[in-house]
């Protein structure tokens, strides 16, 4: 019986999936953050290999065991990345064992959507696009960081909000319902309280968040202000899926974009539905969907199409493991 394995690594923690060539869910494995930029590449590789040897063991079986390895791995943004953490990382943990090595936002795409091509969005912490297109052909935009052009995130959406705030607070805006849903989170009096600490370092952003979550409940309220932000986020980032859509000719194409990230599940829909009208104008045929499964399940999907195609039956019994699996080991598999 050939098994195969999902490796999903990003910046705060680090996910393994071991299974069959039936679809069957065996071992699942969590560490820490399996990505090298975030305490070095000596921690990460030790995160990885916890991960790697926590999934085997609940499945009882051995690293000689697994046919392909299928790899997202979050900080695998260069050519050269891909050399080092290859080197430093993944030969010693794998060895000569096949496997399929791309940026974490790939594995995202493959748990995102069914099919094996379209398109995915992802927007959290930071905001990265990628695509695969009909013939198999890959493509990138963003995801290098705020200083390389990087300009919604989770961060970007909320400090918009806080800066509505002061600007409403000066009458360049008029007044918004962010004020007093800042303030409340704050635990000042009013917004005059909440500026004299912010500015004096009483307070830090750190103490308002998730502030992100505070413009999507005004927007959800009908805030003017609030949903300028949202629709400011959804069109840049429908920007970004016609710019990965033109570097893969598939802005013609009936395909689905993926809006994975936790910017997705706000409460209001203006941020999506900017999103799609700009996706809309340029790529007619895509439809904006929400993803159908984590990363980590899309890494062994990666690892398993290293081997040969995926069957409709062998998905649905994946898909139909995920329930127990997320039972059986404490974590989310379903994306939601």
């Amino acid at each position: 019986m050939p098994y195969y394995l999902g490796l999903d690594a990003g910046g705060t923690k680090t996910f393994c999936l071991v299974g069959d060539e039936t679809g069957r869910v065996l071992g699942f494995g969590r560490a820490g953050a399996g990505n090298y930029e975030v305490r070095g590449v000596e921690a990460a590789a030790i995160e990885n290999r916890r991960a790697v040897e926590q999934a085997l063991g609940a499945a009882s079986l051995r690293l000689e065991d697994v046919r392909s390895v299928g790899m997202g791995i979050a900080g695998a943004d260069l050519p050269e990345d891909y050399v080092m953490l290859d080197r430093e990382i993944f030969t010693p943990l794998f060895g000569a064992i096949p496997r399929v090595f791309r940026n974490d936002s790939m594995a995202g795409l493959r748990g995102g959507l069914r099919e094996p091509y379209g398109i995915v969005i992802a927007c959290g912490t930071g905001c990265v696009c990628a695509g695969v297109n009909r013939d198999g052909r890959d493509a990138r935009v963003g995801g290098l960081g705020e200083e390389f052009g990087d300009k919604v995130s989770g961060s970007s959406i909320g400090v918009e909000g806080i800066q509505a705030v002061w600007r409403a607070r000066d009458g360049i805006l008029p007044p918004t319902l962010l004020t007093a849903l800042f303030v409340e989170r704050s635990g000042c009096a009013d917004v005059e309280e909440l500026f004299h600490k912010l500015y004096r370092g009483e307070l830090s952003y750190a103490d308002l968040q998730p502030m992100a979550k505070i413009v999507f409940d005004a927007a959800r309220l009908g805030d003017a202000a609030a949903c300028d932000i949202l629709e400011w986020g959804g069109r840049y980032l429908g920007q970004m899926v016609n710019a990965c859509a033109r570097k893969l000719g598939m802005s013609e194409d009936l395909f689905k974009v993926a809006m994975a990230g936790s910017v997705f599940k706000g409460d209001s829909p203006v941020l999506a539905d900017a999103l799609r009208t700009v996706v809309h104008r340029e790529c007619p045929k895509a439809e904006a969907v929400m993803p159908a499964f984590e990363p980590v399940v899309g890494a062994l999907l990666m690892g398993m199409e290293l081997d040969g195609a995926v069957s409709d039956t062998v998905y649905e019994r994946l898909a139909g493991e995920l329930a127990e699996a997320e039972r059986r080991f404490d974590v989310q598999l379903k994306a939601g």
